[in-house]
């Protein structure tokens, strides 16, 4: 996913990382092509943007060279088979093709630059007026408005079409400041724009329209000598820089203004006092409240407890968005940990807390705008009265959180983009996020890495689940189902479960059973897991490559793997073996250690490698050593689960 700023300053990202383009020439290019996005730019267009009426004998070459430059940076498709860049784009995917006689840049979704998302809002703004919504008629076009970050293209050197479109968005800027304006006056909020007035005209001290509708204000706040003011200020600068008198319109204002006639009160639709008008009452908005249930038996986890409650708990004066990450290997208790905690803050978020699980929307938008919906609804917007795309819900969640203390738990992230959809837009409000991958990049918050429990943590969580056991339980036998848990709560939850299920049994006999049947440890339910359903769902979306050197780790059992070790089962990918064992690191699907020698080593946990192996074709009858029983495949393994690619494959992290 790309995304692309132009009002303000040059902003371009694409899939969460800064691409912007440093270059004047390359901006210049960049930016004519999305002003015109989906539409041809001519060769001619685009060297009389650079070079105006002198361009260089080189100017074809050296456009095509930017061009070039373009698609690498911003890991643009070229829609031509065989292209170094790729074949024919899938749906969706932002691509620079070469037309004849000029270039495309084709975006599959236009909203993801600034300057189209201020003119749909607007659009939409005007469509509220023409109905007769005029509160939703401002909030829509206060949203238009919220898109700006400074003038149009000012960061961009500019020829004479660039210069044509910065005027034209910045005149459609101002005319949709005096539209909300006039309906906020309208609506009888002349207190609540006065000040916006004064500096728009201060801003463009000779538009007429801005210094009426200050005059207007100013005299309904019972301020006639501020308004009188403003007209001779204006005719000031009309006068002296363009030798112009203020339009009638204008002077008839002023003289009702000197009058100090009732029809400017009552126009407002507020009668002749100048009061400030009041309120009507407005229902007090839902306050959500959706976080799961609270466990009464959680274990340990004060140290990153305490990290998170200083972080989110403490009074902020900032303006960024506090986000703290969760990861850690599967099984280790992220959701319970992140749920818990988020109990331990709701009183510093009185305005609601919501509970987004991402587990079952994978890559897919639809679902994603399903969830954020819902995210609405319980926020009080109606389904009906919610716009239909994700962007478009984003923003109205944005707007919604933006002046409120909201703590959101996103449960399971996959990609960066997915939590960027579901973050609030109040400095207010926080995100405790999960995630089964190590995300370099997912955001610029704190990042908590939760460990395996200690054998004293183990044994404390064991006896909570178990109740009233202790006295009758093989400590030897209680011990041995600790070793084999490997500290990982939901393991510990299962087997403690599965005895307090059937008080008759002891101890001794299901350590039994489980040396008997390996499955069956990684299959034992906690609630709706096991360690098989969470193990298989962080190997489904590893790509290609981690996969296949995953699958070598597995057939050929070694206490730990050096990197020279591990490049000689891939001589091909050699060059690039730290980052897929890195990556592999990054998911938790490998350990990374340090030798003696300061080398890092690489090891896949027992219960991880036992659960990979009962989920791959094969790898079941791998012995230790490297061995295959007979009949054992010796090909590389078919995927029994169909991978997914994430978002940024060739490095670790999302």
């Amino acid at each position: 996913m790309i995304e692309i700023g132009l009002l303000g300053s040059m902003r371009v990202s694409r899939d969460g990382d800064d691409v912007t383009p440093s270059a004047p020439k390359l901006r210049q290019v960049l930016a004519l092509l999305v002003l015109n996005a989906n539409a041809l730019v001519t060769v001619d267009q685009l060297c009389e943007e650079l070079w105006e009426d002198h361009p260089p004998l080189s100017a074809l070459t050296t456009l095509q060279t930017y061009i070039y430059q373009l698609r690498r940076r911003l890991r643009l498709a070229t829609g031509q088979q065989g292209e170094p860049f790729g074949s024919r784009p899938p749906q969706g995917s932002p691509a620079l093709l070469t037309r004849v006689g000029g270039y495309e840049l084709r975006l599959h979704d236009k909203q993801t630059v600034d300057a189209y998302r201020f003119e749909l809002l607007v659009e939409r703004g005007k469509a509220h007026e023409r109905a007769g919504a005029p509160e939703d008629a401002v909030r829509v076009l206060k949203e238009a408005l919220g898109v700006w970050h400074g003038a149009a293209l000012v960061d961009i050197s500019s020829g004479r079409r660039l210069s044509a479109w910065s005027t034209k968005l910045e005149e459609r800027r101002k005319n949709t400041q005096e539209q909300r304006f006039s309906l906020e006056l309208e609506l009888g909020r002349h207190h609540v724009v006065l000040d916006e007035l004064a500096e728009a005209l201060g801003d463009h001290p000779t538009h007429e329209g801005f210094a009426g509708q200050l005059m207007r204000a100013l005299h309904r706040c019972g301020r006639r000598p501020d308004a009188l003011e403003v007209f001779r200020t204006l005719r000031g600068h009309l006068v002296d820089e363009l030798g112009l008198e203020p339009s009638l319109q204008l002077q008839r204002l002023h003289q009702e203004i000197l009058s100090d006639r009732g029809t400017l009160v009552a126009s407002a639709g507020r009668g002749r006092s100048a009061a400030p008008p009041v309120p009507s009452p407005r229902p007090v908005p839902p306050r959500p409240a959706q976080l799961p249930h609270d466990i009464s038996d959680f274990i340990g986890r004060e140290q990153q407890l305490d990290q998170l409650e200083t972080f989110l708990g403490a009074d902020w004066d900032g303006t960024g968005m506090r986000v703290v990450e969760v990861h850690g290997p599967p099984g280790v208790g992220k959701s319970t940990f992140a749920i818990h905690a988020a109990h331990r803050l709701r009183p510093h978020f009185p305005d609601g807390q919501l509970f987004v699980d991402l587990s079952t929307v994978g890559d897919g938008t639809e679902q994603l705008v399903n969830v954020l919906s819902a995210c609405l609804g319980a926020c009080g917007i109606a389904r009906e009265k919610q716009p239909g795309g994700l962007d478009e819900l984003s923003r109205l969640f944005r707007s919604w959180t933006a002046d409120r203390k909201v703590l959101m738990v996103v449960d399971d992230v996959l990609t960066a983009s997915q939590l960027r959809a579901v973050m609030p837009g109040g400095a207010g409000c926080a995100v405790i996020a999960t995630n089964r991958f190590r995300a370099h990049s997912l955001s610029a918050g704190r990042k908590i890495v939760l460990p395996a429990l200690s054998a004293d943590e183990s044994r404390q969580l064991y006896d909570r689940v178990t109740q009233d056991r202790r006295q009758h339980e093989d400590t030897t036998a209680v011990h041995e189902l600790i070793r084999m848990s490997e500290g990982l709560p939901l393991v510990v939850r299962a087997v403690a479960g599965r005895l307090a299920d059937r008080p008759g049994w002891p101890a001794w006999r299901l350590v039994d059973r489980l040396r008997r049947n390996k499955r069956l440890l990684l299959e034992l339910p906690a609630g709706t897991q096991s360690l098989m359903s969470t193990v298989a769902l962080s190997y489904r979306h590893l790509p290609r490559s981690s996969q296949e050197l995953l699958h070598l780790l597995l057939r050929r059992f070694q206490p730990h793997w050096r990197i020279e070790d591990v490049r000689a089962l891939m001589p091909n990918r050699a060059d690039d073996m730290e980052a897929l064992l890195e990556f592999l690191v990054d998911v938790h699907l490998v350990k990374e250690s340090l030798s003696p020698d300061g080398e890092p080593a690489y090891a896949v946990p027992a219960l991880t490698r036992q659960v990979l192996l009962q989920l791959l074709p094969g790898m079941a009858r791998v012995q230790p050593g490297g061995a295959l029983r007979s009949g054992a495949v010796t090909e590389p393994v078919v995927h029994r689960i169909a991978p997914v690619t994430l978002l940024k494959t060739a490095a670790p992290g999302v």
